[in-house]
C-alpha cells in the first residue's frame, strides 16, 4: 500500500462514487449505510431524509466512519487496483433549509444533461445536514 498523493485524494473525492457511513447502534454494532457526499473545505457533507434510522445513531453517539473506494478493473497481473479514503470523525446534525446542500451533492452525482429536473426536485423536504469532520484522514492505494 502507498499513500496518496493530494491530486488523487482530490480526483477521488470529487468523482461520483458513493461513500459507506458507519454508525453505531444502541448495543454497539456497527451500521453502514451507502450514501451521497461531498467534500467541501475539509469536512464531508451528506444529507438524509429525517427520521432514517442512521440519524438516530447519530445523535445517540456522533462517532461515525467514512470509506469512500474506487477499484479498478482487474489486471493480466490479478490484482485489482484500488483508491480508498478512510475517516472516523465526528458527526454534527442540523437542518438542510430550502435543501442547499442536498441540491449541490445530488448536481455531483446526477447528470442533468440526462435527469435535469432531479436536483431541484423535493427540495423542500424535511432533509438533515451531515457535516463529518474528521479526527483521522486516511488515503491510501493497493498499488
Amino acid at each position: 500500500m502507498r499513500r496518496l498523493r493530494p491530486a488523487e485524494v482530490a480526483g477521488l473525492l470529487a468523482h461520483d462514487v458513493v461513500a459507506h457511513l458507519a454508525t453505531i447502534d444502541a448495543s454497539g454494532y456497527p451500521h453502514v449505510t451507502p450514501i451521497w457526499f461531498l467534500w467541501d473545505d475539509g469536512t464531508f457533507r451528506l444529507t438524509s431524509y429525517a427520521g432514517r434510522p442512521h440519524l438516530r445513531r447519530i445523535r445517540s453517539n456522533p462517532r461515525v466512519g467514512l470509506v469512500i473506494d474506487r477499484e479498478g478493473s482487474v489486471r493480466a497481473d490479478g490484482q485489482r487496483p484500488n483508491r480508498q479514503v478512510r475517516v472516523l470523525g465526528d458527526a454534527e446534525l442540523a437542518a438542510d433549509p430550502n435543501g442547499i446542500w442536498t441540491k449541490r451533492i445530488r448536481e455531483k452525482y446526477i447528470d442533468d444533461r440526462i435527469a435535469p429536473t432531479v436536483p431541484e426536485r423535493d427540495l423542500l423536504d424535511d432533509r438533515i445536514l451531515i457535516t463529518v469532520t474528521p479526527n483521522l484522514f486516511l488515503a491510501v492505494a493497493s498499488i
